[in-house]
């Protein structure tokens, strides 16, 4: 075709990114791995109780990015940008099985006498169901290059070890970092909690909200350190570099002196062993035994600490486990008003009732029975997801990694039942991070041939 002295030859549309070449990126170099590496940095450095003015508990900068990411995943699907891959749908029905709960619960408390504190509360449920399932969707359909999920889940693990390094500085200084944090242009929605200590120990938080927050989100984190720390495509870097973060997160958790964070080791190693050859259970096994000494020699009468936490639970001597148990016969006396859809999430606030230290006493008293059996298809799908690539994995190192969901997974159920984990802001983000992460890597299992990530298509 010719017009004048020019010839205009037919122009081919362009071809979808390879898979294997690293996500498509947008103009700018976005991508979906960037937005969550932004949520990652804001949700783990600035202090949960910051937050911008007039936004209340649920305004911290990371709530904001994670509302913006939805709304920008969202306009890339309408846009045809995104069409999400085959296998990655299953943290998102989960997501649709919980929001349903959760709205149950809202309309539930609509149609009471609800004091204002409830109903605020209920609303700030709402907007915490928003953030949760913009992690899962955009994680779990925004993700759809595999290079790309590896780099977001080894800056998780990076992230998570300079937690670990500031709760060092905790335990070690006697005082807690995150008190001292002042950024201008936000403003604390509720006081700082002082330095807590168990016997002659100090606590450590680092940046999260409690020591219990401390130790879940790193039992969670640590089967993700150590897979990276095995990986063979990691060699080439130096063992220092590769088992620092292992040592950071693994050496912090008894230093929290919580029985949240023994437990979610001892789950996250037993859930990992599957995966590993019997020499390396070996290697790990003996690794743990000697980290164990080290630290026991390291810090005179830590251990004897950790051993009475559990001697005076299962004596059932403490009074924080008689507390626990009391409340037992309390939430069933509360939820009777509304068995089944409960009062709302974000209703049971401790200044109006008690604390309960246990996701499901809370989310019975919250959701109601449909709110438990929705928060438990929530967990089981994070196991179901890992296991279920696994399965179709075909090296040790993907099957290493599909693994480490499972754990992730096994962690938040079991320690659900110890605090109320989804109570706190960094815990439950980095649990419905990883599990829309766990769908992505199906996903990308099941289907590896695939086009690159959000912006890849329709560019």
């Amino acid at each position: 075709m010719t017009r004048g002295d020019a010839t205009l030859e037919p122009v081919a549309p362009p071809l979808p990114a390879a898979a294997g070449q690293g996500a498509a990126r947008g103009a700018y170099g976005v991508d979906a791995v960037t937005v969550l590496t932004g949520y990652l940095l804001l949700a783990m450095f600035i202090p949960s109780n910051l937050v911008l003015p007039g936004m209340g508990g649920v305004g911290t900068p990371a709530n904001v990015v994670a509302l913006m990411a939805l709304m920008w995943f969202l306009a890339a699907w309408l846009t045809e940008r995104i069409t999400p891959a085959k296998g990655t749908r299953a943290p998102r029905i989960a997501m649709v099985v919980y929001a349903s709960a959760v709205l149950l619960g809202y309309i539930a408390c609509a149609g009471r006498p609800a004091i204002t504190k409830e109903m605020q509360g209920a609303d700030r449920g709402l907007i915490a169901l928003l953030v949760w399932t913009s992690l899962v969707v955009v994680s779990s359909a925004g993700i759809r290059d595999r290079a790309r999920l590896e780099v977001l889940l080894r800056r998780m693990v990076v992230f998570a070890s300079v937690v670990a390094l500031l709760g060092w500085y905790d335990f070690v200084t006697h005082t807690n970092i995150a008190s001292s944090l002042h950024i201008p242009g936000l403003q604390e929605s509720a006081a700082q909690v002082a330095p807590m200590s168990r016997g002659a120990f100090t606590r450590p938080r680092g940046t999260t909200g409690h020591p219990l927050e401390f130790s879940g989100i790193l039992s969670m984190l640590l089967p993700f350190a150590v897979q990276q720390a095995f990986d063979p495509a990691r060699f080439d870097r130096g063992r220092l570099r590769r088992w620092l973060p292992v040592l950071l997160i693994g050496g912090a958790l008894p230093i929290s002196i919580s029985r949240t964070g023994i437990i979610g080791v001892v789950v996250a190693l037993f859930a990992m062993l599957p995966a590993w050859r019997p020499q390396r259970r070996g290697y790990v096994l003996g690794a743990v035994g000697v980290g164990v000494v080290g630290i026991g020699a390291a810090v005179p009468g830590l251990l004897s600490t950790l051993t009475g936490l559990f001697s005076s639970f299962f004596s059932n001597t403490d009074s924080s486990t008689q507390a626990r148990t009391g409340d037992y016969a309390k939430i069933w006396e509360y939820m009777q008003s509304s068995l089944w859809f409960g009062h709302g999430m974000g209703t049971f606030m401790p200044e109006l009732y008690f604390f309960t230290d246990n996701m499901y006493l809370l989310t019975a008293a919250e959701l109601g029975v449909f709110g438990i059996l929705a928060l438990l298809f929530v967990f089981l799908t994070g196991l179901h997801t890992g296991g279920a690539a696994r399965r179709l994995c075909q090296d040790d190192a993907s099957r290493e990694l599909a693994q480490c969901f499972v754990a992730a997974a096994a962690v938040a159920l079991v320690t659900s039942a110890t605090f109320d984990s989804l109570g706190f802001p960094m815990f439950a983000g980095m649990f419905f991070l990883l599990l829309g992460a766990g769908g992505s890597f199906l996903g990308s299992v099941r289907s590896p041939a695939r086009p690159g990530d959000l912006t890849g298509a329709g560019r």
